[in-house]
Order: C-alpha cells, then sequence, then structure tokens
C-alpha cells in the first residue's frame, strides 16, 4: 500500500484542482468572448457599411434638392408672365384664395362692390369678411371704388365695414368713370376682367377674366393703382 497524503499535500492537489478548473472556466469564457468579438466586428463593418451607402444617398439627394429649390427661385424671378384664364363662376374662388394667402399687400379697384351680409350665399360677403381678415394679420388693404352718386348707394356698404376692420379705402376722384376690375395681390398676382365685386357677377353672369403672375405686371398695375389713388385723394 502507498502512504497516505498528507494534510498538506491534499491542501496542494485540491489547490491545483482549483486552479486548473479556474483556468479551464477562464478559457472557456475567453473563447466565448472572442466569437462574440468577432461578431460584433463584422455588425460594426456591416453598420458603418450601410451608413456609408445611407451617407452618400443623403449627400446625393441633398444636392438634388439644392438644384431644385435653385431651379425653384430662378423660375419665380423670371419676367415672363404665367396666365391662367378665369370665367364666370371660377372668378370668386380664385379671388378667395388669392386675399386668403396674402401676407403683403392688396390692391383693388372697382366698379361696384355690393357687401350684403344678410344674403348667406353671396360670395362677395366672404371676399369681403376675408378682406377684413387680412388686415387684422397686417396685410395692407388698400381699395378704391367708384364715386358716382347712384354707384356710392351701393358701394357705401362695404366702404363703411373696409374702412371699420382698417382698409385704406377711397372713392375715385369723380369726373371719369372708374370702370376697372383690378385686384393686385402681394405685387405678383394680378387678376383683372370683367367681373365686378357683385353677386351677379360672380354668380349669374357671363364674365371674363385673366390670372397673370408677374411681378413686373403686378409693379405696373400698382403703379396705376397709386396714380388713381392720388388723384382720388389729391396725394
Amino acid at each position: 500500500m502507498g502512504r497516505a497524503l498528507t494534510r498538506g499535500e491534499i491542501g496542494l492537489v485540491m489547490a491545483i484542482m482549483v486552479m486548473t478548473g479556474l483556468f479551464m472556466w477562464t478559457y472557456v469564457s475567453y473563447e466565448e468572448l472572442a466569437k462574440s468579438y468577432v461578431a460584433l466586428e463584422d455588425e460594426h463593418e456591416k453598420l458603418s457599411s450601410r451608413y456609408q451607402e445611407l451617407n452618400e444617398t443623403y449627400l446625393r439627394l441633398l444636392a438634388d434638392y439644392l438644384a431644385l429649390n435653385e431651379s425653384y427661385w430662378e423660375l419665380l424671378q423670371r419676367p415672363e408672365a404665367n396666365i391662367t384664364v378665369i370665367n364666370d363662376r371660377d372668378y370668386a374662388s380664385v379671388a378667395m384664395e388669392l386675399v386668403e394667402a396674402a401676407n403683403k399687400s392688396i390692391y383693388l379697384v372697382v366698379y361696384i362692390l355690393k357687401y350684403d351680409p344678410g344674403d348667406p350665399i353671396d360670395p362677395v360677403n366672404d371676399l369681403v369678411w376675408a378682406l377684413g381678415n387680412a388686415c387684422e394679420r397686417g396685410v395692407a388693404v388698400n381699395v378704391i371704388l367708384e364715386g358716382k352718386s347712384n354707384i356710392i348707394e351701393i358701394n357705401q356698404a362695404a366702404f363703411d365695414y373696409l374702412s371699420s376692420v382698417g382698409a385704406n379705402i377711397t372713392y375715385d376722384a369723380g369726373g371719369i368713370t372708374t370702370h376697372c376690375k383690378l385686384l393686385i395681390v402681394d405685387e405678383l398676382f394680378v387678376l383683372v376682367g370683367s367681373h365686378n365685386w357683385t353677386e351677379s357677377a360672380m354668380s349669374y353672369n357671363h364674365e371674363a377674366s385673366v390670372l397673370i403672375r408677374s411681378a413686373d405686371i403686378a409693379r405696373l398695375e400698382i403703379e396705376y393703382f397709386n396714380q388713381l389713388w392720388a388723384e382720388a385723394t389729391g396725394g
């Protein structure tokens, strides 16, 4: 029989076994971490590649956007006029869209502006109220109406309402009939033609007008408006 291990030898053997177990556990953990690292490295490369693709796409789209935006502003600044025919019933909705979208200025010269707030289906009432709303949001609203005695009776209600909401409004100078039907919005849009601002013109009659989009034409018509205003007010 071999001799029995001493307490010290037993302790040494147990220590060796523990150390061996720890080493094996550490080795296995290291292998697992190494595999995880490789997997994460692969995922990182894939994400880096995808990011590069997305970044290139973004830069390309940004370049396209900047080019389109430049073209858009070039179109806005072109002197050529864009003209749209506005006949019969189309006038009221187009005029309303222009007035509601105005953010700078509105110039209106009209022979008859018949405001009848008691009529729920009269499109002129909506336009007059839209002019009032434009005044409230800071748009400079300027209006010239025909001032003959028989026409003043029709125009007076609109004159009084627009005066009360802050519009700059006057009757013409007299001595010559102001038969214009002219609307200029934001120094760019000109709506001109045969439509008076009456329910008959906008809802029943045959009328013909055109919408012109041109800063140059708007400027010329504003100069004309200012001429009529000076004649009417003595300014």
